[in-house]
């Protein structure tokens, strides 16, 4: 019997302890309320990184045409060594602009680039009651597209070595930049869809999500140096700013009480 009673003292001991560390554990996870919060403010260090892209001395400067894109998007979309001596021109405004985007590559590498993909990641994240399964993906696709963003920095920084550029680099920037930007507007996407099955303002940020996305993903497969691809990110990134900046403050208005 004292066998007895001290093995049910032991296991009601064991299921407070389980219950405790579950309880901790539960307290510990990224929830969807502080996923939007920390979602809202990694969106807003997007912004600001935007905005220090253009306090950058002759960023938006370029030497030769841009082909409709600005010096930036030029630049990650150059092919071959002609392009770059059409780019870049002639010295001293070569030398300039190429000091001009090693600068901005430092900014989108270890700020701007690792913001972007938090704010969208954490998104999808905080969506994740929605739809599980589409919000896993989503949170796969784009940290993957930061990660082909990382390496189209690398791919930039070299091909200005030995001008008109390193020959070995322009086809994996190619497959970097592509692979970034369609799966920056797959995500997009997804996150669109899983903000359709939330409450009416989740829906009423859907729409320029999902328009953005759209137009990116077809101006990258039709179109590149299009400005509307650019365009569409910066719809659907605003768009998802202001419904996260939201449900940060009422999670309950995005996702409905029963999912906040």
């Amino acid at each position: 019997m004292g066998r007895c009673r001290g093995s049910q003292a032991d296991r009601a001991r064991s299921d407070r302890g389980r219950e405790g560390g579950q309880g901790r554990q539960g307290s510990r996870s990224l929830t969807p309320a502080l996923a939007w919060r920390v979602c809202a403010l990694a969106g807003l260090a997007t912004t600001a990184a935007s905005f220090g892209f253009g306090a950058i001395p002759h960023l938006g400067t370029a030497c030769g045409p841009t082909w409709g894109a600005g010096p930036i998007i030029a630049f990650e979309l150059v092919r071959s060594s002609a392009d770059m001596l059409s780019l870049f021109g002639d010295e001293p405004c070569r030398t300039t602009m190429i000091a001009a985007q090693r600068a901005g590559l430092w900014l989108d590498m270890a700020w701007f680039i690792p913001a972007y993909t938090a704010f969208l990641a954490l998104a999808a994240w905080a969506l994740r009651p929605v739809h599980r399964s589409l919000a896993l993906a989503a949170v796969a696709v784009l940290p993957l597209a930061g990660l082909f963003d990382e390496i189209e920095g690398v791919a930039l920084f070299g091909i200005p070595n030995g001008f008109p550029g390193d020959a070995h680099w322009f086809t994996p920037l190619w497959l970097a930049v592509h692979a970034k930007f369609v799966l920056l507007a797959l995500g997009e996407l997804m996150i669109a869809t899983l903000l359709v099955k939330g409450t009416w303002l989740a829906r009423a940020g859907a729409v320029p999500v999902a328009l953005g996305g759209a137009v990116a993903l077809w101006m990258i497969l039709a179109d590149p140096r299009s400005p509307l691809m650019m365009q569409g990110h910066r719809w659907a990134w605003t768009a998802l700013l202001i419904v996260a900046i939201v449900a940060a403050i009422r999670p309950t208005l995005v996702a409905g009480r029963d999912k906040a």
